[in-house]
């Protein structure tokens, strides 16, 4: 059925020329790529941590098919993105791409799509603004319960610059230096949060340490346990670079969560 349902989707919709714009959301401006759709929804995607919209390689052009509007963008420093303040939290960039997608005109119920770091902030997208946010689609994601899991793990695998040379440098270090009060923020917290959730997880192990690569996997089984309105896709024959080599996976997540009914909060 649902192999069916994704079918329908993807031939569903005419496609246009998508809208390549930088938007300023205070003070700096965002690269954003919108390609307008038919249907009620918009398709949120959220990059992994120091990557660039390109990372989902060419994803955003295939979800467009399903005729909701998708929007794919570079967080403030990356690809072609300004930097904005040095001291922007991921809080305000939550905020300010909401504020972005609202004067764009896009459809206010969302799906939200975040791999790796991006899942951060794909679910804190989900606690700001649960009346709009349909569902979340976490592509094998950075979240609390492995970090609670780890100890100090990510810091001490994370590049910490202490002399950045470029605006990425210095959004990396923005990014680092940022992390430990993200993780210990509730709206970083899969906890708590009533929505359908569709967790991604990668089938190959690709940390290097075999206690690390359980603990990943554990987290997310975790995540899509946590209630009955949670689900769990192993991308089998993927590692973490699942948009590259199984955005199937992804597709069939966002199917799921868009031939559901919208849920009333």
């Amino acid at each position: 059925m649902l192999i069916n349902a994704l079918a329908v989707l993807l031939l569903s919709a005419p496609m246009g020329s998508p809208q390549d714009t930088l938007l300023d959301v205070g003070g700096y401006r965002l690269h954003l790529v919108v390609h307008r759709g038919t249907s009620p929804l918009t398709i949120v995607m959220e990059s992994g941590g120091g990557a660039s919209f390109d990372a989902w390689a060419g994803l955003d052009s295939t979800l467009r098919r399903t005729g909701a509007t998708v929007v794919a963008y570079d967080r403030a420093g990356f690809g072609g993105s300004e930097m904005g303040p040095s001291d922007l939290t991921p809080e305000q960039q939550v905020r300010q791409l909401n504020s972005a997608l609202e004067r764009l005109g896009t459809p206010p119920s969302r799906l939200v799509i975040g791999h790796s770091y991006g899942g951060l902030l794909a679910v804190m997208h989900g606690h700001l603004y649960r009346e709009q946010v349909r569902g979340l689609v976490l592509v094998d994601p950075m979240n609390a319960r492995f970090v609670k899991a780890t100890g100090d793990f990510v810091q001490t695998t994370v590049p910490h610059i202490e002399h950045p040379a470029t605006a990425r440098d210095s959004a990396v270090a923005r990014m680092v230096s940022g992390f430990d009060r993200l993780i210990a923020s509730p709206l970083a917290s899969d906890a708590g949060l009533d929505l359908p959730i569709v967790v991604v997880t990668a089938g190959e192990p690709w940390w290097g340490k075999p206690e690390i690569d359980r603990e990943w996997r554990r987290a997310h089984e975790a995540i899509a346990k946590a209630t009955p309105r949670r689900r769990l896709i192993v991308a089998e024959r993927s590692k973490h670079e699942v948009p590259r080599d199984r955005p199937d996976t992804i597709l069939e997540a966002v199917a799921s969560l868009a031939e559901s009914p919208a849920t009333g909060r």
